[in-house]
């Protein structure tokens, strides 16, 4: 479990990449309007997409690494681009906590210790 100052630096370092959360959800608003059919054409789009995602979500753990110089930050990998939602394992002296932060709404994101 993160310590109650940990959590405020953990906090502060979302609120300040909070530019990248809002393009993670336009990332994922296109994921959703991508067109499946049988041409393969799509395959593109989801790839650019794909790369969008990762060059985005790895800038946020990339700055809350910096922020947290203490833990070994985890960035899980998302089941599917659409999915809004990052789950990050901070890891300190072999104890892991699970956080999850919902990006679902502009401008806003929801911080939750799930261990």
């Amino acid at each position: 479990m993160l310590n109650d100052n940990d959590y405020v630096v953990l906090k502060n370092s979302f609120i300040e990449s909070q530019r990248l959360f809002d393009k993670l959800n336009i990332v994922a608003n296109q994921a959703k309007e991508i067109e499946y059919d049988e041409s393969g054409l799509f395959y593109e789009d989801e790839e650019r997409l794909q790369r969008h995602w990762l060059k985005l979500s790895s800038k946020i753990i990339d700055s809350l690494s910096h922020d947290l110089e203490s833990y070994k930050v985890e960035l899980l990998k998302n089941k599917n681009l659409e999915t809004r939602e990052l789950t990050i394992n901070l890891v300190k002296d072999e104890e892991v906590s699970k956080i999850l932060v919902d990006y679902s709404q502009d401008g806003a994101i929801n911080i939750t210790q799930i261990s």
